[in-house]
């Protein structure tokens, strides 16, 4: 039985009202007590007698509710190294050999791709989260001939339309990210998420000055119908308008645009932030836990997300590995940290 599906059946089994794997809105817990955790910076337990063990990561935004993450790590490579010193230290006639340095094959393997985009995408996301936007929009060209625009092309217009933005007193803030187009993968198109107001008639004018200025050409006002040089479209997204999780569905959607192929082929620049988005950096605290679900508890504790009189935790969590636990806290579900 899945660790998932344990929890599952605990909590319901603490708590009548839980069902499936969601609570009852009666089991809303109005003074949750919050247990501010003392210094915590390091492991609690020695490295070296506990290979595994577990950090609560809580990352802040400045207009959404916080998002925490309960992560296992393994401390097995630094243990093998401590012993294989140890093992060299000891023996007369074998010294420990120097240290080779890197080589760079100019190929990058499959795992380490993996890693870049997984970091790539979740600082996206974060990024996006602390923009809080209020609109998604997709920005294309229309292009004629066997070439195509490239990425490079693609920052060249961007910039270009930051500037006539900019100019034209337009308040916005976004982050950019590139798309292939499922039917023709050598046209890209431009997703942005963005914050601000602006006319959409007067966006669209100033897309086609950017893409035509890029062309060399001199354009002045918005073209209709086939001679239109591009267009903006806005994505509509099921959620409430202006709500935080209006704001997660948007990060969600933006950070599933940064493929495989971008982080291989794209690797100068993945996706575009405009400048003033301060993304904070997550506070790390070590926990006592030694298995997940006794980490899970304490760091919902620590945060003030437990029932205790039900002994079970109201948020949603989500466990895209089997190494880590994520919860984004929903203030309908329990009062958000008091920090």
């Amino acid at each position: 039985m899945g660790l998932l599906r344990r929890i599952n059946l605990n909590l319901m089994n603490a708590c009548p009202n839980y069902a499936n794997g969601k609570p009852h809105a009666s089991t809303r817990m109005e003074n949750i007590p919050f247990s501010p955790s003392p210094d915590q910076s390091t492991p609690r337990h020695a490295w070296y007698g506990e290979t595994e063990q577990y950090r609560l990561k809580v990352n802040r935004f400045s207009k959404c509710p916080p998002e925490f993450t309960v992560q296992r790590i393994s401390f097995q490579r630094e243990l093998e190294r401590y012993q294989a010193a140890a093992r060299y230290s000891r023996s007369a006639e074998c010294s420990v050999p120097p240290r080779r340095a890197r080589v760079s094959t100019g190929v990058r393997s499959e795992e380490s791709i993996e890693t870049a985009q997984r970091r790539a995408k979740s600082t996206l996301r974060l990024t996006v989260i602390e923009l809080a936007p209020n609109h998604f929009s997709t920005f294309t060209t229309r292009e004629a001939g066997p070439t195509y625009f490239t990425p490079d092309d693609w920052r060249s217009m961007w910039a270009h339309m930051l500037r006539l933005m900019r100019n034209a007193g337009i308040d916005f803030e976004g982050v950019a990210v590139l798309e292939r187009h499922p039917a023709n993968p050598q046209h890209l198109h431009l997703h942005v998420a963005w914050r601000g107001r602006a006319n959409y008639n007067l966006l669209r004018r100033l897309w086609h000055m950017a893409i035509t200025g890029h062309q060399g050409r001199r354009v002045f006002k918005m073209v209709r119908g086939p001679d239109a040089p591009g267009n903006i479209q806005d994505q509509p997204v099921k959620a409430p308008k202006g709500s935080f999780k209006q704001v997660r569905k948007i990060a969600k959607y933006i950070s599933k645009y940064l493929t495989k192929d971008l982080i291989t082929e794209f690797n100068k620049k993945r996706y575009w932030p405009t400048k003033g988005i301060n993304l904070e950096g997550a506070q790390v605290f070590w926990l006592h836990g030694l298995n997940q679900i006794e980490a899970v508890r304490e760091a919902c504790l620590m945060m003030g997300q437990w029932d205790t009189d039900a002994d079970l935790c109201p948020q949603k969590f989500f466990r895209p590995s089997d190494r880590v636990f994520w919860c984004a806290v929903d203030p309908d579900r329990t009062p958000p940290p008091p920090f």
